[in-house]
């Protein structure tokens, strides 16, 4: 074992080797004491006013935090130290807290080392769960063996318990933090097994559709809460000007989406700049705001209406108030920039679809 000093000064740190024997640290209330034989470190406590951390060779790592009243462990495979053995147990924790009891978990790699599967198991014996990179859906159990959560979507695995990731009190449970897809759903149910808490769908990490959440019934575009009314209601019925004033833009762009550009030009004339011989056009609305009044709302929006060659399907996508030529607003939305496309640049197309 090598000791290392740091911050020392230029010229005064040092460092020495230890063989065999004690190594005793002092300083600022911290307490560091290591056992080392033939090199290796047996033994390692260090401790605090607030925490005590064992760690013994061939064992693991024991935690112990007065303030928290808890107690932690950490059992690895006798003869390594934080090492993952391939397709084993690699790691065992005990006295981990969930739902208002507390478990064990462990955790096994796959057979390329990597951390591939989660087993929880509450102190009276009853399976949590099993959790694995490679599962599609996720069950987990009430201390009772009652069904809880059912999620369906793969949960991300890490070195902190799965169990004390979740965050019971939130609507959502902390999910958004502890999965790995973008689109999940979710399902909790009281102690009985069957009663409905909580139930929601996530699409591209964002809560739609109507979700239930405690009992109480929540709708949601595109991750904005929003009224019952609002979500039920028709798009026919809204009024573009009231639309575009949202000041939230996630929600406005939301409900534009749904409420379509096609519908928006019907309500809203708009005036036509240019067009092309194949029906496309670069089209103008006065969105009737202020110069600035709304974040992302320009006073006067303009879109490009494009038609696909083998379908005819008409499509209307929003562009830049700058743009003042169809064909700059079509290359635009290639991905080029306005000012690239001033200069020259575009694409050559040999073929559309």
């Amino acid at each position: 074992m090598n000791v290392v000093s740091y911050g020392g000064g230029r010229c005064r740190n040092f460092w020495t080797h230890v063989l065999n024997g004690i190594v005793s640290v002092d300083a600022d209330g911290e307490h560091l004491h290591v056992i080392v034989r033939d090199g290796t470190v047996l033994k390692r406590i260090e401790s605090s006013k607030d925490e005590k951390t064992t760690l013994k060779f061939g064992h693991g790592l024991m935690t112990e935090n007065p303030s928290k009243k808890r107690m932690s462990k950490e059992y690895y495979e006798k003869g390594t130290l934080r090492a993952i053995r391939r397709g084993c147990l690699w790691k065992r924790e005990k006295g981990v807290p969930f739902c208002g009891s507390e478990g064990t978990t462990e955790c096994y790699s796959t057979s390329n080392g990597a951390f591939g599967k989660e087993v929880f198991k509450y102190s009276n014996g009853t399976l949590g769960y099993i959790a694995a990179r490679w599962r599609k859906k996720l069950e987990i159990r009430w201390p009772n063996g009652k069904r809880w959560i059912v999620i369906n979507g793969q949960v991300r695995l890490e070195r902190t318990p799965f169990a004390e990731r979740l965050k019971l009190y939130d609507d959502d449970l902390g999910l958004p933090y502890c999965m790995r897809s973008n689109d999940w759903s979710v399902q909790v149910y009281d102690t009985d097994g069957t009663t409905l808490v909580t139930q929601g769908k996530v699409e591209s990490r964002q809560k739609v559709g109507k979700w239930l959440e405690k009992g109480r019934a929540t709708h949601y575009i595109s991750g904005v809460k929003v009224s019952r009314e609002l979500y039920e209601e028709d798009p026919a019925k809204w009024n573009p000007h009231e639309v575009l004033k949202v000041p939230n833009a996630q929600l406005r762009c939301s409900l534009l989406k749904k409420m379509g550009f096609n519908l928006l030009l019907d309500k809203i004339k708009p005036r036509i700049l240019d067009h092309s011989d194949d029906g496309g056009q670069l089209l103008e609305i006065d969105s009737g705001i202020r110069e600035g009044s709304v974040f992302g709302v320009d006073k006067m929006m303009r879109l490009v209406k494009v038609v696909c060659p083998s379908t005819q399907q008409v499509y209307l996508l929003r562009v830049p108030p700058n743009i003042s030529k169809f064909e700059q607003a079509r290359q635009w939305t290639f991905g080029l920039q306005r000012e690239g496309i001033e200069q020259g640049a575009h694409f050559e197309l040999v073929k559309e679809t």
